[in-house]
């Protein structure tokens, strides 16, 4: 016991007399300038500018189903600036600076989920179901706890290259990783068609980056040297890591129920498929779409198979004795023919 406490009181005696040199002129300049002290309503104009165009260009390549032009759409956004800003805001305990990058995030926000709406409303395909919107859209609609964890690892690099002018070169490649205007124009683009439970989760995206970034970026700037003049506010600093500590922490917490349904849900499905070959070896899968719906297998299956089919009940058995648990099976079966003509 007496070893432990040793130790214990030479890592914390090592950690007060630990402290980072302060930051340079040049960092404390390069942090300054995320949101200049200048005429708000001038700032605001020309970052509304670039929030339509990026937004504009994402919304439109998630309608295209086109990766590149939403990765365009990431280098092109600004929302970083102001979310960096608030992370060093709150390191700094500067608290007007705070609510200005706050307020600048806010009008970023809805004006990037308004150009989403206005995008899909003129020129988005006719949705009649959620499956008929494009994998780019409905790939921002399941968030999970891996997403969080870029959200993390983007939001520290930010902190690190930021207060480091000769790193910018490497900041295209946060804008990249970290998906901050297209999640924001597919909330509006699901909410243009109806699905605002698809518009949930995507906005739940978007808050998971928002409060990893200022935490990550926040705790990477606080141990590059970056603190209050005031020695006063460093209680305010605390409190405001605090808080971004705990809106990190409300959002994993769907985060990890998507990530269980999510892993469930995979599970689901290669159970099916390994029913399925004990069911009939000769059949090949044509399309599968299974999820768990509370403790039930939902299972829509599609196959192909060029003799009669088996009896359905012996596949939800299979089905059954592997997912443990009730099954709901539709199955259509299409029988392969070939058909060889010759003309003469």
């Amino acid at each position: 016991m007496t070893t432990n406490q040793t130790a214990l009181g030479a890592l914390a005696a090592a950690a007060r007399r630990w402290t980072p040199d302060p930051p340079s002129d040049d960092a404390q300049a390069a942090i300054e300038e995320l949101l200049p002290d200048e005429d708000l309503g001038a700032y605001l104009g020309r970052f509304l500018i670039l929030v339509v165009l990026s937004a504009s260009i994402a919304a439109f390549g998630l309608l295209a189903d086109s990766a590149a032009v939403v990765i365009g759409a990431m280098l092109v956004a600004p929302l970083m600036t102001p979310i960096t800003a608030a992370a060093a805001a709150v390191v700094m305990a500067m608290g007007k600076r705070l609510v200005r990058a706050l307020f600048v995030i806010v009008v970023g926000t809805a004006a990037a989920i308004a150009v989403g709406w206005l995008t899909s409303y003129v020129a988005g395909p006719e949705v009649t179901i959620v499956t008929e919107l494009p994998t780019e859209v409905i790939a921002r609609t399941f968030p999970d706890l891996l997403d969080l964890g870029i959200a993390i690892s983007a939001g520290a690099a930010a902190g690190y290259i930021l207060p480091r002018r000769s790193a910018t070169s490497a900041l295209p490649g946060v804008g990249i990783a970290v998906a901050l205007v297209p999640p924001l124009s597919a909330v509006g683009i699901t909410l243009e068609v109806g699905a605002s439970d698809l518009a949930a989760n995507a906005m739940l995206l978007y808050l998971t980056n928002l409060a990893a970034i200022i935490f990550s970026a926040s705790l990477v700037l606080l141990f590059s040297g970056f603190r209050p003049a005031n020695r006063q506010d460093r209680s305010a600093v605390t409190g405001g890591l605090i808080f971004t500590l705990a809106a990190v922490i409300a959002v994993a917490v769907p985060l990890t129920l998507h990530t269980q349904s999510a892993i469930r849900d995979v599970s689901l499905r290669r159970s099916v498929s390994i029913a399925v070959v004990a069911w009939d070896d000769t059949v090949r899968i044509v399309e599968l779409n299974a999820e768990v719906v509370g403790s039930r297998a939902d299972v829509e299956l599609l196959v192909s198979g060029p003799n009669e089919p088996q009896p359905a009940w012996r596949l939800a058995r299979e089905i059954d004795q592997r997912f443990r648990g009730a099954v709901d099976l539709r199955l259509l079966y299409q029988r392969d023919e070939l058909f060889e003509v010759s003309v003469r």
